[in-house]
């Protein structure tokens, strides 16, 4: 553990600056928004810490784990970013220690786009991340599998259901806590400079550019397309049926 926390060391920038991580269920804008943070606070999006694959060996569903790590790489001050897609319950007992240290950005999407671009994105990825299904439905109403449980602490019912609590966790959980804030991936894509001046309370620095990027800035924006507008409307009404309460708290219906 030791060796792996001092591997750690060849990421830090030149700038300290305090420690952020950003969280999202997967498909729903992450890199957008750790690049907008990037660009406009002075932090690094490329290369970022990355706790998505357990390169470092460590036992993940071991809360003193995470926090340890955490503690370090806050108490190094990196500039570089700590990207997630766990769910809040990894950080059980341990998310108010964490950020006394660490400010946590959590974005969310409405469901129907996360399900057709991560469709997409496990039916072309070169292990077996999640279910490989053809059909968009199917994809929805299948169990999450491979590589996708490693975020897991328990299973779910289908990828709908996954993304609900997933979302509904870290959403519920910010109400009160000020160091972790919840952003709206359409927010940040229609009302760039807005979204974005309204974090500034959580650095340290003003913003310095509130450009909207160029568009390739927004990976997930750009796998878009190969669905038909039934396969939309059919997706949609699945996730209104399956999640629906919590798209609707979340403006989503």
């Amino acid at each position: 553990m030791r060796k792996a926390l001092a591997d750690l060391r060849f990421l830090a920038f030149p700038t300290a600056r305090p420690a952020v991580m950003v969280v999202s269920h997967e498909r729903s804008g992450t890199h957008f928004l750790m690049n907008a943070i990037a660009r406009s606070y002075g932090y690094v999006a490329k290369p970022w810490i990355d706790f998505d694959h357990h390169r470092i060996p460590m036992n993940y569903y071991l809360p003193g784990n995470l926090a340890a790590i955490l503690a370090y790489m806050a108490d190094n001050r990196a500039a570089n970013i700590i990207k997630s897609h766990h769910a809040v319950e990894f950080f059980d007992g341990i998310l108010d220690d964490v950020l006394e240290r660490t400010t946590i950005f959590y974005i969310h999407r409405d469901p129907v786009s996360v399900m057709l671009s991560f469709r997409r994105f496990v039916r072309h990825w070169h292990w077996r991340e999640g279910p490989s299904r053809d059909d968009p439905l199917a994809f929805a109403r299948a169990q999450p599998e491979g590589h996708l449980l490693r975020y897991q602490m328990e299973q779910r019912p289908n990828m709908l259901h996954r993304w609900a609590a997933h979302v509904d966790g870290w959403v519920g959980t910010a109400a009160n806590r000020p160091r972790l804030r919840v952003v709206r991936y359409d927010d940040l894509k229609d009302d760039y400079a807005a979204t974005l001046s309204s974090l500034a309370d959580l650095f340290d620095i003003p913003p310095r550019d509130l450009t909207p990027p160029p568009p390739d800035v927004n990976v997930v924006a750009r796998a878009v397309g190969g669905e038909t507008a039934d396969d939309r409307a059919a997706l949609r009404e699945l996730a209104l049926a399956e999640v629906g309460a919590i798209m609707r708290s979340l403006g989503y219906a």
